[in-house]
């Protein structure tokens, strides 16, 4: 069991190939809270992270969750605003946003989220919301510990948004970002042995200094968002898995509750054995399409593909040009689950 001590998170919480030491109290004020310590129960990557068994170190043998991606993008924050010399002030507030930005992820993370969506107007967007606003009874502690720590609601929340105005809106808002720097390297180290969080600190040092590494820097990880999107985050595998998830909750929506958005993954494959079966079947490789229902298989739903490409021509004269130089275009598709598990 992981125990925090009163001015930082120990390396333990990573299970990773690097440590980092918070010396602002916000952060182990936060992770004591329930709410936050629920995301540990949470998988970064939804119904993908079932083709892992492993609960190793090495980030290409396990699973990650979204406590751990949390605590990923709150190092990146820590990193960027000591090597920007920012006041505390400002580096309490990206702490806090870092740590918050995903706490109203539902179980199985975004691979349930449109069927929940759909079914109960919920949304991870306005769960996190209103767990941070107190709204919701499951977010307690949130409020109360910001009011003590002197960080603006308001602030964190328009952070998180991508709406914030201010001197460190971009760190979240902008094409290349925070969470997605971690969140791509973590993807990254998932699919093969690669270290995991070390590129994006280096990323996040660089952008702090500014100059022509961090083009050399950005565009790099540009490549590597695009190659993580469209060969594994939505390549056959990751598509046919969320489909199949999403396809077990909406014939079975009867058994589902707007409550269960904020229950852990482990609780909800305890309460749908038959969904477990199914993931643990691709993890094992088994034959899904012969196993799952023949009326699944001819189900028709859209597929999306995200391509990421380097406006080359742009320069980046300074961080509001990082959204001219770093572009991406969103394009659909009709397939069919037997098509994809094929």
């Amino acid at each position: 069991m992981l125990t925090w001590g009163s001015d930082y998170a120990p390396c333990d919480a990573y299970r990773s190939d690097t440590c980092h030491y918070f010396r602002d109290s916000i952060v182990s004020s936060l992770v004591s809270l329930a709410p936050v310590r629920r995301l540990a129960g949470i998988g970064f990557l939804g119904a993908i992270d079932h083709l892992r068994q492993g609960s190793g170190r090495a980030g290409h043998r396990r699973r990650h969750n979204r406590l751990e991606h949390s605590l990923g993008v709150a190092r990146l924050a820590d990193v960027y605003a000591r090597e920007a010399d920012l006041s505390d002030d400002r580096r309490r507030l990206l702490l806090t946003a870092a740590l918050l930005h995903d706490v109203g992820h539902g179980p199985l993370s975004h691979t349930l989220e449109p069927v929940f969506s759909d079914a109960f107007g919920i949304d991870h967007h306005s769960v996190t919301r209103d767990l941070i606003t107190g709204k919701l009874p499951a977010g307690e502690g949130i409020a109360e510990t910001l009011a003590a720590a002197q960080v603006d609601i308001e602030e964190v929340l328009a952070l998180i948004d991508g709406t914030h105005d201010g001197d460190v809106g971009f760190l979240f808002s902008s094409q290349i970002n925070l969470d997605t720097l971690d969140g791509i390297t973590r993807c990254r180290a998932f699919v093969a042995p690669r270290p995991a969080y070390r590129g994006a600190e280096r990323i996040a040092r660089l952008w702090a200094r500014g100059g022509a590494l961090t083009v050399d820097a950005f565009d790099e990880f540009w490549r590597l968002k695009h190659d993580v999107y469209t060969l594994f985050i939505g390549g056959p595998s990751g598509a046919a898995l969320d489909m199949l998830a999403q396809t077990y909750m909406r014939e079975h929506l009867s058994e589902f509750a707007p409550e269960d958005f904020l229950i852990t993954e482990t609780t909800l494959l305890r309460r749908h054995p038959e969904l477990h079966d199914y993931l643990k079947m691709a993890a094992r490789l088994d034959n899904l399409r012969a196993r799952v229902p023949k009326a699944w298989l001819k189900q028709t739903v859209e597929r999306r593909r995200r391509d990421f490409f380097v406006e080359a021509d742009m320069p980046l004269v300074d961080n509001a040009a990082i959204d001219r130089r770093y572009k991406q275009t969103k394009t659909r598709n009709s397939t069919t689950l037997a098509e994809l598990l094929d």
